[in-house]
Formats: C-alpha cells, sequence, structure tokens
C-alpha cells in the first residue's frame, strides 16, 4: 500500500525537528519575505532587507560561521 505524501508543512516541521530547529525560524522568515513582497507600502523594501539580514545571520550560524560582522565588512 503507498502511503500519501506528506504536505509542505508537515515536511517542513520533520526537517525541523529532525535537522536543527532554528529551521523553523529560517522558514518563517522566508514565509514574512514571501508575505513582504506581496505588500503595496512604502516601508516593505526595508522589511524585506531585514529580513534577509536575519536569514544571513541565521544561517551563518547554522554553517557555524561567525555572525557577529558588520554589514560593511567584505568577505
Amino acid at each position: 500500500m503507498i502511503e500519501p505524501r506528506p504536505s509542505a508543512a508537515s515536511w517542513r516541521a520533520h526537517v525541523d525537528t529532525a535537522i536543527d530547529p532554528r529551521f523553523e525560524r529560517a522558514f518563517a522568515i522566508l514565509d514574512a519575505v514571501h508575505a513582504e513582497r506581496q505588500r503595496t507600502d512604502e516601508r516593505r523594501v526595508s522589511r524585506i532587507l531585514a529580513l534577509r539580514g536575519e536569514l544571513a545571520q541565521l544561517l551563518a550560524a547554522l554553517d557555524g560561521r561567525p555572525t557577529d560582522r558588520s554589514p560593511r565588512e567584505t568577505s
């Protein structure tokens, strides 16, 4: 018997808890960026940039890279 395919949300929840709970926050940030792109007010660009910065710091932490760098520093 073939089991039904899990929904994206249930798969994400499984991955979140199985690998690292910080992935839950990463997915929430991606969802927030998508929601901000749908908005039409003038502050959406700054909110998207702030969310992307937060996501970059979170992913750096997940990769084990330093996260306390100034945005003006170059790699």
